[in-house]
């Protein structure tokens, strides 16, 4: 049909309050179609944090530069590295065991030799795949002290 618009474009006017006589008194509003409004109202996901599940009703996405963006990365890596069982293979540090340093969306993986260091990066990147993240591996990268 030429000329129809999809149903999401259509618009129709509501009086919001007042005289129905004066156009100023009237607001637009979109007409979307039942199934649209059903399914966006029945969207969840399900995330684990600490053990629990949790079901979430979602109303939008949280896009990087959110001021909750970096809160909700920081509690979902501290999850998965609470997960992880590396106590084996840290190195001791002033007499503390160190396997990883965490600063925003970086992570440093310490390690005594190679084979661990691959172990811990295989794990790594098995949990973090388990709650939705995924490594950059364009961005990883190996160093050594000799």
């Amino acid at each position: 049909m030429q000329g129809a618009q999809p149903m999401e474009d259509q618009q129709d006017l509501l009086c919001k309050n007042g005289e129905p006589q004066a156009i100023g008194n009237y607001r637009p509003i979109c007409l979307l179609s039942v199934v649209y409004k059903s399914s966006h109202d029945n969207f969840t996901t399900r995330i684990s944090p600490f053990y629990d599940d949790i079901t979430i009703d979602v109303r939008r996405g949280v896009r990087q530069g959110d001021t909750v963006s970096p809160k909700l990365f920081t509690a979902t890596l501290e999850d998965v590295m609470r997960r992880l069982e590396w106590d084996n293979m840290a190195v001791r540090v002033d007499g503390r065991l160190l396997h990883h340093l965490r600063f925003a969306d970086n992570v440093v993986l310490i390690t005594s030799n190679i084979s661990q260091a691959e172990r811990m990066l295989a794990d790594f990147d098995d949990a973090c795949g388990k709650v939705g993240l995924q490594l950059n591996i364009t961005k990883t990268m190996f160093m050594r002290n000799r």
